[in-house]
């Protein structure tokens, strides 16, 4: 994956973050049986898991559906649909590497979200941490400013790990520290492929898994 090398899984596709989704889905036992299920850029190694097992939804959605018609996936604008998503409809909402592209204010959207959530239920998300802090430009910039300030040409934030608390800590409870360790065993992240690098600490391939009382904003 870019520069990164032995990080794809050579079955399905999967990333090291993918395989972190799965392991806390695994933990959380999750989905069950009659839940409903938001998936935002439905990953192929975690499709055939998520949309079976008796779920009573399970709704693919992404800015560019075509990309996904492994799964009939449906087109869905965060900044405009988020706040039109139904109160209390999923038991899940999973998106991974999205927030960064969102051209709009990221604390509604997210907030959007999880008032979609019902109770108990969880947004389990991978928001990619790098060093610094947090900056955000919604302007149209080149290719090349925007990869230089932000990492890749489609990202419009970047999400510092030196304001951490200040932002996406000002709208959910998050642990205060981060370690799969916590988790999960060694050697179930060494039969996952997760290297030492994405064990702990905020990094690009964290994956936060927030359940509906994390909110901080309000009562939802």
């Amino acid at each position: 994956m870019g520069s990164r090398k032995g990080v794809r899984c050579g079955g399905c596709g999967s990333l090291e973050r993918t395989r972190v989704l799965k392991l806390f889905l695994d933990l959380e036992g999750l989905p069950k049986p009659g839940q409903s299920v938001l998936h935002f850029a439905p990953e192929r190694g975690l499709y055939p898991h998520l949309s079976a097992g008796g779920v009573a939804t399970y709704d693919p959605v992404d800015f560019a559906p075509e990309l996904f018609k492994f799964c009939n996936a449906r087109k869905i604008d965060l900044c405009t649909d988020a706040a039109r998503l139904p109160r209390h409809s999923y038991d899940l909402i999973i998106h991974s590497h999205i927030a960064e592209h969102i051209p709009c204010n990221i604390t509604a959207v997210l907030f959007h979200l999880h008032r979609a959530l019902k109770p108990g239920g969880m947004q389990l998300m991978c928001i990619p941490f790098l060093s610094g802090h947090y900056e955000e430009d919604l302007r149209a910039l080149s290719d090349e400013e925007a990869t230089r300030r932000f990492g890749q040409k489609d990202h419009v934030r970047k999400f510092g790990t030196a304001d951490l608390r200040g932002t996406i800590g000002m709208i959910f409870r998050l642990p205060n520290r981060y370690s799969l360790l916590d988790w999960f065993s060694a050697e179930t992240l060494d039969e996952c492929n997760i290297p030492e690098a994405a064990r702990s600490g905020f990094t690009p391939s964290t994956v936060l898994p927030v359940k509906k009382e994390d909110l901080l904003l309000a009562d939802v």
